[in-house]
């Protein structure tokens, strides 16, 4: 009896894997749940992709702001504190170097420790400090003063301005050749300098 019925289990489970019909003519059945899942997800990706037009307009904006990155750290090593973000994690002491090797020029800075040890290295620089456009572009840049209290700006062969913090200068030009034309702060050299590179026209084909 207990033949029998592990028999009829093994028959029953044939018939659900296989797909051998139960009256008697055997059909080869395939599957097709992982083919299905699979062809769905290839669906769903394909569907995600987009196609995007370029904008080919000759008039180029840029938003370029005045920044600085600063590295704090203390004499003394860090103890732990929920509220002081420069501890987290906690710190070993770093003392200022003796001799610096930073250039002159005022775009890097280092502030000798306060009176409970607390130091700061300050290296200034444009954000975004590489634009690109293309031959024959209307370039207009709009530089803001977010950090740093004052800045003199010139972009070769454009314009030098002034520039405090809350301010924003507006310099517009076509740029005519293919090259570089680079931006830089008076103030705070080497580093504060970016680049406008200006790529040349694609070559035109005629057709004869």
């Amino acid at each position: 009896m207990a033949v029998a019925i592990i028999a009829a289990s093994v028959i029953v489970a044939a018939v659900m894997i296989v797909g051998i019909n139960p009256r008697g003519t055997s059909t080869v059945v395939t599957t097709n749940v992982y083919k299905t899942a699979a062809a769905a997800s290839s669906s769903t990706t394909a569907a995600a992709v987009k196609v995007v037009n370029p904008n080919r307009s000759t008039n180029k904006e840029f938003w370029i702001n005045t920044l600085h990155f600063d590295g704090t750290t203390n004499i003394n090593a860090g103890v732990k504190c929920d509220t002081c973000p420069q501890n987290t994690p906690t710190h070993p002491p770093e003392k200022p170097p003796v001799n610096s090797t930073i250039p002159t020029g005022g775009g890097f800075r280092i502030t000798p420790p306060n009176k409970v040890g607390a130091w700061d290295f300050r290296s200034f620089t444009f954000g975004p400090d590489q634009v690109v456009v293309n031959q024959g572009d209307k370039v207009t840049l709009h530089f803001i003063g977010v950090q740093g209290a004052h800045h003199v700006i010139t972009g070769d062969g454009v314009d030098t301005f002034e520039l405090m913090r809350g301010q924003i200068h507006t310099v517009s030009f076509v740029a005519n050749n293919p090259g570089t034309i680079t931006y830089s702060c008076h103030v705070h050299m080497p580093n504060m300098v970016g680049q406008i590179l200006v790529l040349p026209k694609a070559a035109t084909t005629t057709t004869v």
